[in-house]
């Protein structure tokens, strides 16, 4: 099982690049993967997103890539300055303004500044294997996180089972304390319990507080959580599924006999707190 947060980075250096990658990855209903880099790097966003989902299937990734160059650029194109500065000295004189080399320097540099442009296979390869590396780390941190959510479900499955079994067994106190009082009244009614009346009212009440479907379904939904908690693949939406359908049983079982209200409350509460656990896994 894996959780859908996480955290991880990775660092990988070729001859001329050092790329290091941060990914973050949070709750998601799908896969939604955002990449924040330098813009000429642009090209290389649909390979990242590939790899990413190649071995992500839920959950929103953030990844940040810093790249940083070996070699020693100068922050500005030389000849483009030269010109700049040349043209910038031609204006002024043409408009009679006086200005400083300063001035002139500042304008020139500020139209000169290099920017990368392109990206060669080298540094793309150098992109992807930071990413590789950053990718790994953060499927083992949801790993840990996922081993953590899957001892939490159990318990709260558990727990869950143990109420089950009180009502079981408290159900049948219940409803033949409910017999025992129609079969009283009868008795001070001067009826006998065969009688049509006394009857029928006791079918009434068998029929109407007969939870025996509700608490089947109960233990099958609680016997298929179980099987997906260990089955360890996607099962993130199936386990919220399942939470909702064991909250409609507990809810129809709880209507039916207001008297196991505090089984029931119990239930629900840890059934809310297995939709909490339930979103945050893949």
């Amino acid at each position: 099982m894996l959780s859908m947060t996480g955290f991880g980075k990775g660092e990988h250096e070729s001859e001329n690049w050092k790329v290091n990658v941060v990914m973050r990855s949070l709750n998601g209903k799908g896969l939604d993967v955002s990449v924040r880099m330098p813009s000429f790097l642009l090209p290389a966003e649909p390979k990242i997103k590939e790899l990413v989902k190649s071995r992500i299937r839920r959950g929103t990734v953030h990844i940040m890539v810093d790249v940083e160059s070996k070699e020693a650029l100068p922050p500005v194109d030389m000849e483009k300055l030269s010109q700049n500065v040349e043209l910038v000295r031609d204006i002024s004189r043409q408009l009679e303004l006086s200005l400083s080399d300063d001035t002139v320097f500042e304008y020139g540099w500020k139209y000169s500044e290099k920017v990368l442009s392109e990206m060669d296979e080298e540094l793309e390869k150098t992109i992807l294997g930071a990413v590789e590396r950053a990718l790994s780390e953060l499927i083992e941190s949801r790993k840990k996180e996922g081993e953590a959510l899957k001892k939490d479900l159990s318990q709260r499955v558990e727990k869950i089972e143990n109420l089950l079994k009180k009502i079981k067994e408290k159900k049948d106190e219940i409803i033949e304390r409910l017999k025992e009082r129609v079969l009283e009244k009868a008795k001070r009614l001067d009826l006998p319990e065969e009688h049509p009346t006394v009857m029928n009212e006791l079918l009434f009440l068998l029929e109407k507080m007969d939870v025996e479907e509700e608490v089947t379904r109960l233990e099958t939904h609680i016997k298929r959580f179980r099987a997906l908690i260990d089955n360890g693949k996607e099962v993130g939406k199936k386990l919220e599924f399942l939470a909702q359908e064991m909250h409609r049983e507990i809810t129809t079982l709880g209507n039916k006999i207001p008297d196991l209200s505090e089984y029931v409350v119990d239930i629900k509460a840890e059934i809310d707190r297995i939709k909490q656990q339930a979103a945050n896994v893949e």
